[in-house]
């Protein structure tokens, strides 16, 4: 199993995040997908006047921080980590007492002292309790198995806080955390074209096969952020959705409601949720990637010459015989990607492309 409670520890206390002991939660929200074992996006309640801190996001892990502006409150900080050794392994609970114990010893390598106790969550799903006590410090790790994820929770005294110990309506607190949290499964596998179904993306065809009537489709999207989350961020934060991620180094909100962030990035909201722009293009990034026939019944709608590439007043319409044509033409103007809309049709096939001109045509 990858340890990672000296990371927790370290990032945690960098942050100076705190966690306070309320009572009432509010509607849960969203800081990461992953998508090893099946995709899921992990959501969690979050204790009211406190925010989700994305630390770390890739497809295999989160590191989150919930951020609290009291200096004397707990630490709190979550870690879910996908292990192979753990691929079967649907909860901890599956576990024989053998597995539990080689687990056990990751801690008591960790500290000869740790006092190891088990308990669960609200659903029954058993959790791993590791307590380490110092002359200096008290801090306390859950552990517990979802699909393959390692999920690990570390509750630590604030910096600040006179009484270095932790209470157990502060376990509890944890306790209901992780009860709470929810790894949402993906409607559908992402490399299934089903997930297209009906609708239109920015899609990237390259690498057509005549022999088999194939391309490849690479479909973009943009990474939106929850409202909580976008709304949260300040100076010295890192803004991670998707695979973007920078370092904010100013931030203001414009007249119209968008978040400015350092030079050129612009989060603007749609609905509950916020989009990145950058330069007032919309960031977007792979989705999905798939291989797709070119279909009989396809239509391209063309905004570019193609004996002169310049651009056309109104988008000349061809069938898919002259669009195969064109995958399959060496020389320019032949056909380019860049700037061209699919729309796809119940099953997910290629229903209508649509290119716009550009310079980078």
């Amino acid at each position: 199993m990858k340890r990672i409670t000296a990371i927790i520890l370290s990032a945690v206390m960098l942050l100076c995040a705190a966690f306070a002991g309320a009572e009432s939660s509010q509607e849960k929200v969203t800081i990461g997908t992953l998508s090893i074992n099946g995709e899921f996006t992990l959501q969690c309640g979050i204790p009211e006047g406190y925010t989700p801190r994305p630390i770390e996001v890739g497809a295999d892990h989160v590191y989150a921080a919930l951020i609290s502006e009291d200096p004397q409150a707990p630490v709190m900080q979550v870690s879910v980590v996908y292990d192979e050794q753990y691929s079967d392994v649907e909860r901890l609970n599956d576990l024989d007492q053998e597995a539990l114990e080689l687990l056990e010893e990751t801690y008591i390598v960790d500290d000869p002292e740790v006092e190891i106790t088990y308990g669960e969550t609200g659903y029954g799903t058993l959790l791993l309790i590791a307590r380490h006590e110092t002359d200096t410090l008290d801090f306390i790790t859950f552990f517990s198995i979802y699909k393959g994820y390692c999920v690990e929770f570390a509750l630590v005294p604030g910096q600040n806080a006179e009484d270095k110990n932790l209470t157990d309506d502060q376990l509890g607190i944890c306790v209901d955390f992780l009860t709470e949290m929810d790894f949402v499964p993906g409607i559908i596998p992402t490399n299934n074209k089903l997930a297209v179904a009906g609708l239109k993306f920015v899609t990237n065809l390259s690498d057509y096969n005549p022999e088999t009537n194939t391309l490849t489709a690479e479909v973009m999207h943009g990474v939106p952020l929850p409202e909580a989350q976008a709304e949260a961020l300040k100076a010295g934060d890192t803004l991670t959705a998707g695979r973007f991620e920078t370092e904010i180094t100013s931030i203001s909100t414009e007249e119209d409601g968008y978040i400015l962030i350092n030079d050129g990035i612009e989060l603007r909201r749609y609905g509950d949720e916020y989009h990145i722009y950058i330069d007032n293009e919309e960031y977007i990034e792979t989705y999905m990637t798939l291989e797709l026939e070119v279909p009989d019944a396809l239509t391209f709608e063309d905004g570019i010459d193609r004996e002169t590439g310049e651009p056309v007043d109104q988008p000349i319409r061809y069938g898919a015989e002259e669009f195969r044509a064109m995958l399959e033409a060496d020389d320019a103007p032949g056909f380019a990607s860049n700037n061209v809309w699919v729309t796809f049709d119940e099953q997910g096939d290629m229903l209508i492309v649509e290119r716009e001109y550009s310079e980078a045509q």
